[in-house]
């Protein structure tokens, strides 16, 4: 515990030396650092920061999740982890915390950092589970940004009322759906099966949950699935002192951003390689449909008796997938092959190689060799002490306990005859 104030003033010290050379640049387009600081706010709590200035994660759709920390030592805490994704629709971290336990304290203090690297950000993005304190973190610290709901969280919920299969898939073709006239068509055959289930799922408003309603683009980001693998990938730094856990994942980041940046610099796509993936799925679909021309830009698409209308100018289509998701659909990949125009020109910039590039041109810093650290005498003479904690008896918990909600194993009840 005694290296934990020295190491966290070390850090601040590279970072601040970082920022300080960065505001001297007057025209500061793209923040050449990435500032890996572990900031100590009270003897409680540390965030570990990854901080970006307009890169490709400025997307703004953050993933947000907390698991337990099994530490090597006998006292716990929980790790915060927020995540969005690059243009090659990969994790990128970007922010972890620790703290005591979850609670409104807690998350407004990580929050209150978080908001302090990241600033303002313009149609900013939180999805996460239906965790209270969460919530009212980011009514406290966010007022400007959206508040999503994990739509995989939301059908566990349902799960454990019993819900039946059928209005399960209806909840789900209804929340997927690009179109508000399909969620409105689903929900009023869900509300025909089971009143009592449209009226619990309709208590959360259609904003939080519904791809339809969302008043902001989740990128087809419905679940918080890409938290979870980011704890699969901390799972063996979890169970380390905090400040192993926190050269654990130091090390994790720089490995990625140097891998990543080098497969980017080998690519040679306008956009990245999953870009080109998603629209190479949707070809053989476009192939099939019958595509008439209004105007130079403007396209009447026939797909299996059912119209739609292309604008190649304003992107848009009247199944609403090419402007939420900034992916050309199957109807605007058919307009595109009509008049042999680049696929890849309709693509939103947050997908192309140049907004890659930029995501990870820096650099995680790294705190250096321990004797060559210039430690004040009054940070030295510092005492962290733990946290006041009940130390629990026996060997401890390394993985969640899954609820029969979640198997996917169908529960079957026997009776004895």
């Amino acid at each position: 515990m005694e290296l934990i104030p020295i190491t966290s003033h070390r850090i601040e010290k590279i970072a601040e030396s970082s920022c300080a050379s960065q505001k001297s640049r007057k025209n500061l387009e793209i923040n050449q650092k990435v500032e890996f600081t572990a900031v100590r706010s009270c003897s409680k709590r540390y965030e570990l920061k990854c901080i970006v200035d307009k890169c490709g994660w400025n997307i703004c759709l953050l993933v947000l999740r907390s698991c337990s920390i099994s530490s090597c030592q006998k006292y716990r805490g929980v790790l915060f982890v927020v995540v969005s994704k690059d243009a090659n629709n990969q994790i990128f971290p970007l922010c972890f915390g620790v703290a005591d336990s979850e609670n409104n304290e807690a998350y407004i203090w990580f929050f209150g950092e978080m908001r302090k690297a990241i600033q303002v950000r313009r149609e900013l993005v939180f999805l996460s589970d239906r965790n209270q304190s969460i919530a009212n973190g980011i009514r406290k610290v966010f007022p400007e940004a959206h508040h999503g709901i994990c739509l995989y969280h939301f059908e566990k919920n349902l799960k454990q009322r019993h819900a039946k299969a059928t209005l399960i898939n209806l909840f789900q073709s209804a929340a997927r759906s690009y179109k508000r006239e399909d969620f409105n068509q689903l929900m009023s055959q869900l509300k025909s099966i089971d009143k009592k289930t449209y009226h619990y799922i309709m208590e959360e408003p259609p904003e939080r949950w519904a791809r339809s309603w969302f008043p902001r683009r989740r990128y087809d980001r419905l679940t918080t699935n890409m938290v979870e693998s980011m704890n699969s990938v901390l799972l063996k730094g979890r169970e380390m002192h905090i400040l192993r856990m926190l050269d654990f994942t130091q090390e994790k980041l720089e490995e990625w951003f140097y891998e990543r940046r080098k497969k980017a610099n080998e690519t040679f796509h306008r956009v990245s390689i999953w870009a080109e993936e998603e629209m190479t799925k949707k070809m053989d679909l476009a192939c099939k449909m019958f595509v008439f021309n209004l105007d130079s830009m403007l396209f009447r698409i026939n797909s299996e008796g059912i119209e739609f209308i292309v604008d190649l100018k304003k992107r848009t289509c009247d199944c609403v997938e090419f402007q939420l998701d900034e992916l050309p659909c199957p109807h605007a990949i058919a307009a595109i092959n009509k008049r042999y125009l680049q696929k890849s020109d309709y693509c939103s910039n947050w997908y192309s190689r140049e907004t890659r590039l930029k995501t990870y041109e820096g650099h995680v810093n790294t705190v250096g060799d321990q004797k060559s650290w210039e430690i004040p005498q009054n940070v030295q003479s510092e005492i962290t002490k733990p946290p006041d904690v009940e130390i629990l008896q026996g060997r401890r918990q390394k993985k969640r306990h899954i609820p029969t909600t979640e198997s996917s194993v169908p529960f079957k009840s026997t009776k004895c005859s």
